[in-house]
């Protein structure tokens, strides 16, 4: 029923459009690509501006002792002056070290795992501890499978706490360490410049008779984010191809949102335009990393061709029996789950009323890493998780 082929070119055209933040060229680029290709299969586009705070950046580092560590500014950007913040580095494990955090730069070092939002997590509560105490800075270290740098959703009107807040590589552990040992003033630099950006959300029609199917996606996100972006918008690509054709007396909605990784302010900028609950059939929502390769982390790890586990299906009563039909036989989505709050845009969308809803994601080996590329996902991984979501909507709908 779904073109393969065409499913993972679209994979590797995401990707190519580089790293997706807010309102960035490559969030920008993706954007006017989906759009053309809606266009294509007939859709009426409409764009919603959400409005974001960008930062163009001029210097982001950790420096002393003689060398320099790369740090990530985190959003919204609460930047330093030109000269950087200067002070002790104080270790901070858990709320009980936050005190010593008092005119120093906190280095707040999380428990390991994969780490994906400030507000969902024991983050927020470090972050407010450490500001109320008086750090000068922070930086955190996102221990988790890569060692890298991971980005963290927040929110989309202000920095999380009123200071400057940025992402260290774990892997740069032992320097930290080393500079706190010492009790020597170092210096952090995020610098640059705040600007005033947009990452729109695409709205996409199609009418035709009084009852309607909804489909929806997320578009920016950190870095190439080929599996928890790629994934989602290739299946969405896809369906939106196919949906005319199998449904011609159903209308369409389909929502592209921007800003996702500032608390999914793109979809709350549009979630107004969509039909009422009582005339949707379906809501299907495509979430983040629908399918990746599993790693072993045995003396370094490996990539294996088998499907990473680490993934959520998310129903309302009414679909939970057809999802599990659906998504039969693929690890981690084979047994549909209660909606959880917050976990991506399905709780929002539900609490608006709509009773025939679902919404796939996971969190990859690799997500918000520099390292979420196209090798960290297969077509045939991802081929039989969009075909499901093609026939749990062909059920739903069905069924009226």
């Amino acid at each position: 029923m779904l073109n393969g082929d065409r499913l993972w070119d679209d994979l590797l055209i995401h990707a190519s459009f580089g790293d997706k933040a807010a309102g960035s060229a490559g969030d920008h680029a993706t954007a006017g690509w989906i759009a053309g290709e809606l266009s294509k299969v007939g859709y009426q586009l409409e764009t919603v501006p959400v409005p974001v705070p960008t930062f163009r950046a001029r210097r982001c580092e950790l420096v002393g002792h003689g060398i320099s560590l790369e740090v990530y500014p985190q959003p919204v950007v609460f930047p330093t002056p030109d000269h950087g913040v200067e002070g002790r580095l104080a270790m901070v494990h858990s709320l009980s070290d936050a005190p010593g955090a008092a005119g120093c730069i906190a280095v707040i070092l999380l428990p390991y795992g994969r780490h994906a939002a400030i507000w969902t997590s024991i983050i927020g509560p470090l972050l407010e501890a450490v500001t109320d105490a008086g750090a000068l800075a922070a930086v955190i270290l996102p221990f988790g499978p890569t060692g890298e740098i991971v980005g963290l959703n927040s929110y989309a009107n202000r920095s999380f706490v009123p200071l400057p807040l940025a992402i260290g590589r774990p892997l740069d552990l032992p320097h930290y360490a080393a500079m706190a040992s010492a009790g020597q003033a170092v210096k952090l630099y995020l610098s640059g410049d705040r600007q005033d950006g947009n990452s729109p959300t695409l709205v996409a029609r199609m009418y035709r008779g009084d009852r309607w199917i909804v489909m929806s996606t997320p578009r920016s996100g950190f870095f190439t984010c080929s599996v928890e972006r790629g994934t989602g918008t290739a299946g969405f690509l896809e369906i939106a191809r196919w949906l005319p054709e199998f449904f011609p007396n159903h209308s369409l909605f389909l929502m592209n949102s921007g800003a996702h990784e500032l608390r999914f302010a793109g979809t709350h900028a549009a979630l107004d335009l969509a039909p009422p609950p009582d005339q949707t059939d379906v809501w299907a929502h495509l979430g983040a990393g629908l399918a990746s390769r599993a790693r072993t982390e045995i003396r370094g790890g490996r990539m294996l061709d088998v499907a990473d586990p680490n993934r959520i299906c998310m129903v309302t009563p009414t679909l939970h029996d057809a999802a599990r039909a659906a998504f039969a036989g693929l690890p981690g989505l084979d047994d549909p789950q209660q909606v959880l709050s917050e976990a991506g845009e399905l709780s929002t969308i539900v609490a608006k009323g709509y009773g025939k809803a679902f919404a796939c994601l996971g969190v990859n080996w690799s997500c918000h890493t520099r390292l979420d590329l196209p090798a960290e996902v297969s077509r045939s991984l991802l081929e039989p998780v969009i075909e499901a979501h093609r026939r749990l909507i062909e059920v739903a709908v069905q069924r009226g």
